[in-house]
């Protein structure tokens, strides 16, 4: 039986390291029985990314779809190329990753195997150096990381989400879930999130089967510029920002449009900070300090939210 599937990369000004990732997936395994199609989305970019994608489909490698999204946001990109798929099954993964040969073979596998909706895989660092020590554990996600063992297993409700830099759908639950959401996800530079825990939560209310599977791997290749404090203080930040968008108009108990769970967050939050910087230790006092960030972004998206409906009803 033959499977149709599509992988998509969306990309913003990421030429070189898109190239690293074409060239991995040109390395693939790809039986025969899997039809595959892989297309990447250009989200705006104004670098190299048109020419890399051109070079490879002239060096014979085999037709890689170019997409353009003109609207700015990764859930935009994404979109879009579901828009253009073919496949009954649609991986996503990054445009910084090295899929391993047989990445493709083991997620579609599962998908079979298993009777699966939705399948993803470890997401393992390429450190450009050493490990930062302010660098822990809790907050190593916002890398884009996931090593949850090497057993197979159902993910349910209760247990962390997939990441997509390795995950996989089938066309039939898509049609269910529907699109990413466009309020969340990564905008050109604005580092908002969530758009991925968003669709997890939409496959767990429909009941569908979430498969991880520890064979199906890709390496995340870190960056320098994201191995710096000011990174993380902007991802979460911004990331604030996002989830007080997502909000919209809200009707509950708030001051300023602030809900009252947010402001108790933000405070325990803060207190937790302060007993923190008392334990003299550089990752868990950046830990906490992030964890601040995220809900003074909340706050303030909330804020500006308000004031802003004001003005327009007035």
């Amino acid at each position: 039986m033959t499977s149709t599937v599509s992988i998509i990369i969306c990309t913003y000004n990421r030429a070189d390291s898109l190239q690293i990732t074409l060239e991995g997936i040109s390395r693939m395994i790809v039986p025969r029985n899997i039809d595959l199609e892989v297309l990447v989305v250009d989200n705006n970019s104004t670098d190299r990314t048109k020419e890399v994608i051109e070079k490879f489909n002239k060096d014979g490698f085999g037709y890689i779809g170019y997409i353009f999204e003109r609207n700015q946001g990764l859930s935009f990109a994404r979109n879009a190329g579901l828009d253009r798929a073919k496949g009954e099954i649609i991986i996503f993964t990054d445009d910084d990753v090295i899929v391993e040969p047989d990445w493709l073979i083991e997620t579609v596998r599962t998908f079979y195997e298993y009777d699966a909706d939705c399948v993803g895989g470890k997401i393992l660092p390429v450190w450009p150096g050493e490990k930062p020590t302010w660098l822990s554990e809790t907050i190593e996600n916002i890398l884009a990381l996931l090593d949850y063992g090497d057993t197979v297993r159902e993910l349910k409700a209760e247990d962390p989400p997939l990441f997509g830099a390795n995950v996989a759908f089938t066309r039939q639950m898509l049609r269910k879930t529907g699109y990413f959401n466009t309020t969340l996800g990564r905008k050109g530079d604005k580092l908002y999130c969530s758009e991925d825990t968003d669709m997890y939560e939409r496959l767990i209310k429909l009941n569908g089967k979430i498969i991880y599977q520890p064979k199906s791997v890709v390496h995340h290749v870190i960056s320098i510029n994201r191995l710096k404090k000011r990174y993380f203080r902007k991802w979460h930040f911004d990331g604030g920002v996002g989830q007080g968008n997502s909000l919209g108009r809200y009707e509950k108990r708030n001051i300023l449009g602030i809900p009252y769970y947010i402001i108790n967050e933000f405070l325990r939050h803060s207190f937790k900070y302060i007993i923190s910087i008392a334990t003299i230790k550089d990752d868990v006092i950046f830990s906490q300090e992030v964890k601040v960030l995220y809900y003074l972004g909340i706050i303030y998206s909330r804020i500006r939210f308000y004031f802003s409906n004001m003005l327009n009803s007035a």
